[in-house]
């Protein structure tokens, strides 16, 4: 992991958009705290704790052949926001549905991923207190 100044909120979307487009899990760990806490869409038990975790995690679906598309991206002060389009033969893929991920951002780094199923859930939680049709990035304003 990189020990050079941390990345703003913008430099961590590039990342988490490289990682993705590359399919490889490893470009990640630049941006995760060691303790990452990530949270699937369905909130079943099986979330993970550390980035070791998430990356050993992320591995595992790749193995199985899912593949994520970025479908579209908010970038907040404190999370980004990413639209992802999961492609593959197995669950969670469903190339008709378009699953919304949470990162928060601390100095930095993602130190939690929160899984929505509801773009606007996703957009509430990334800008909390913003109005609705006010929150930065939001097409619909």
């Amino acid at each position: 992991m990189s020990s050079g100044p941390r990345l703003g909120p913008g430099a961590v979307t590039a990342r988490l958009r490289e990682a993705l487009e590359a399919n490889d899990c490893r470009l990640l760990a630049e941006v995760l705290h060691p303790n990452v806490c990530w949270n699937p869409p369905d909130g079943g038990n099986t979330g993970c704790h550390t980035r070791s975790h998430v990356l050993s995690h992320c591995a595992r679906l790749h193995a199985l052949g899912l593949r994520a598309a970025v479908e579209e991206t908010f970038t907040y002060p404190a999370a980004v926001v990413l639209g992802l389009r999961i492609h593959g033969a197995v669950p969670p893929a469903d190339p008709q549905t378009v699953q919304y991920h949470v990162f928060d951002v601390n100095d930095g780094l993602v130190t939690r991923i929160t899984g929505y199923a509801d773009r606007a859930e996703a957009l509430d939680a990334a800008f909390p207190g913003a109005p609705a049709g006010h929150r930065a990035g939001d097409p619909w304003q």
